[in-house]
């Protein structure tokens, strides 16, 4: 638990100048939509604002992950660890994770602030507290699901290079490993007993999206009160799928990946 412990301390203080340098963008792109809406005036549009930033969070999480490798790789201090892949991957999508949780809790309440100051201009007619949880959620999700296939892309493309025959066409072979792992789940889809038991088995009824609309001195956004069945054995198979990704990624760090 204490090399644990110290190598969640070593990633975050690696890291810790990009997520400053995030939050400073996030107040950046925040205050550009306070002052395009005080121009317009149109208090609302800070919100919008606020909405696109927290879809930028589904890029920041693997970007933050991959930057943390990146940096990793350069040091090869994982050459001579004696700890496992999982235990040098592992601190990575936590540090990530929190970074990427506490900068939505940041946009949720910049989202709380504009609505307090300007309630009458709000996107929202009421407090959007179960759709902000759900889109934190999702975002957070997504997020973590292309991180999952950075660091295993990351770890293939390394260890093809112990190949001296194939090194130089690393970017080729990941190509055809993505175009085929998507085309043998097409092919998959495409089989109608499959795509009934996807699609069909397992659903929850969730909203059938967001409304947005501009009208003269009114902006109104929200989500649809029509519900739409929503599968969930397809994100129970990609939730698979990552934890064997993942797996693979430790056991190729596990034979000391050199970049």
């Amino acid at each position: 638990m204490t090399a644990f412990k110290g190598l969640l301390w070593k990633d975050f203080k690696t890291s810790s100048t990009w997520f400053y340098g995030w939050i400073a963008i996030l107040f950046l792109l925040f205050i550009i939509g306070v002052v395009i809406g005080e121009y317009v005036n149109e208090p609302g549009i800070s919100q919008l604002f606020l909405i696109m930033i927290g879809v930028f969070h589904i890029a920041f999480l693997p970007v933050m992950v991959c930057s943390m490798l990146r940096l990793e790789g350069k040091t090869q201090l994982w050459l001579h660890s004696p700890h496992g892949g999982y235990m040098l991957l592992l601190p990575k999508v936590i540090i990530a994770f929190l970074y990427s949780t506490l900068s939505l809790l940041l946009v949720d309440g910049l989202g709380v602030l504009m609505m307090l100051l300007y309630p009458e201009s709000s996107l929202f007619s009421y407090w959007p507290v179960k759709e902000g949880i759900l889109f934190n959620l999702g975002v957070t999700i997504v997020g973590l699901y292309f991180s999952g296939w950075g660091i295993f892309l990351w770890t293939l493309y390394h260890s093809l290079s112990k190949y001296p025959a194939i090194k130089n066409m690393r970017w080729i072979i990941i190509a055809g490993f993505i175009i085929l792992y998507q085309s043998v789940v097409a092919f998959l889809m495409s089989i109608d007993w499959v795509e009934k038991i996807f699609f069909e088995t397992l659903t929850l009824k969730v909203s059938s999206g967001f409304f947005f609309s501009v009208e003269a001195n009114e902006v109104n956004a929200g989500f649809n009160p029509e519900t739409i069945p929503l599968p969930v054995l397809p994100f129970l198979f990609e939730g698979v799928i990552m934890i064997i990704v993942l797996m693979i990624s430790c056991r190729l760090l596990d034979r000391k990946v050199e970049v």
